[in-house]
């Protein structure tokens, strides 16, 4: 009963979070912005949309083919569909159950492509690290182009900025899980070589990075993902004449502050629109409809996406079932 009551807070605290930070966002908007908001998703030039979208979708489509190349040394050839069905699968997982995608992508691999569990789960955690040293360059990039340094670090520590508590529950989480798997390790040897079996696969998953033999192609397709990533905010803005002429320094910005406002929230709900208006606000840009339309235009993308390749992967049959057909 108490597992169930966790996980159920784990998914209504965040949504909760977010309806109300959508809430307080529209309760600060005048009448006037709220016309803006409005009329955005009628005035938008959907040639420019479109072409943000398509963008973020050859992102998602590369981000899926590059991770071939981490399972290549593995020894696991799995289809590019079939990766890219689990990327976007993962995608759509974490709007429900956040943080959740990565296991749910690494588990689909396994069920239809028969790739270990933790060799992929490895894989993933290998291509976050990655990630996090690109985020980490645009955050440095974002720093060195903003005007208004001081008053842009404020942006994040507003409203909302007590979902960090989640840090400090998944701290006594992971105590509370790594003090009962270690007296199992300890006391159950069944479940020892289980572990043992397990780190090996996960460890060798984690050295694919280091064996893997296209490893230029791997870097232009991280460049590249990136690269789209920031690109789209810059195309969106082509879509409405108030920010046409969107500095660089508003485009990186609204970019980092978009990022953190996902990974601190499904989607971003509430938060995105919120502060990447902020952020335009700083370089004079006073469009509330921008940050909101953006985030309804990528969320409904990714949900359409993800929906159609979690239908999609699970119309094959799983390499399990396949096998026990064969041997019958």
């Amino acid at each position: 009963m108490k597992a169930t009551i966790i996980k159920i807070l784990k998914i209504v605290i965040p949504i909760g979070i977010g309806v109300y930070l959508t809430w307080y966002f529209f309760n600060g908007l005048d009448d006037e912005q709220i016309q803006q908001t409005k009329d955005s998703f009628f005035d938008a030039n959907y040639f420019w949309v479109f072409l943000a979208l398509f963008i973020s979708f050859l992102s998602h489509l590369s981000r899926s083919y590059r991770w071939l190349f981490q399972l290549e040394p593995l020894g696991y050839t799995p289809k590019l569909s079939n990766a890219y069905h689990a990327v976007m699968s993962g995608y759509i997982i974490n709007y429900t159950v956040p943080r959740s995608g990565e296991f749910a992508r690494a588990g689909l691999l396994t069920s239809y492509e028969k790739v270990p569990f933790e060799k992929g789960f490895a894989t993933i955690v290998v291509e976050r690290v990655v990630d996090v040293i690109m985020l980490g360059i645009v955050v440095f990039v974002s720093g060195l182009l903003q005007a208004n340094s001081e008053e842009f670090s404020q942006i994040t520590a507003s409203e909302g900025g007590g979902s960090n508590a989640w840090l400090i529950y998944a701290l006594v989480a992971a105590a509370v899980f790594g003090v009962v798997g270690l007296i199992a390790f300890l006391k159950i040897e069944r479940f020892k070589s289980f572990v043992i079996d397990k780190l090996k696969g996960f460890l060798e998953g984690l050295k694919s990075i280091w064996t893997m033999k296209k490893k230029w192609a791997y870097i232009g397709h991280t460049v590249f993902i990136w690269s789209s990533y920031v690109a789209t905010i810059w195309i969106f803005a082509q879509a409405f004449p108030e920010t046409a002429g969107i500095d660089l320094g508003a485009v990186f910005g609204a970019f980092v502050v978009g990022a953190a406002a996902i990974a601190l929230l499904p989607g971003g709900i509430g938060a995105y629109p919120a502060w990447v208006n902020a952020v335009l606000v700083l370089y004079g840009i006073n469009f509330a409809g921008f940050g909101i339309f953006i985030w309804v235009a990528q969320t409904a993308m990714m949900i359409i996406l993800g929906l159609i390749s979690l239908f999609l992967i699970q119309q094959q049959p799983k390499l399990a079932e396949v096998e026990k057909s064969r041997k019958l």
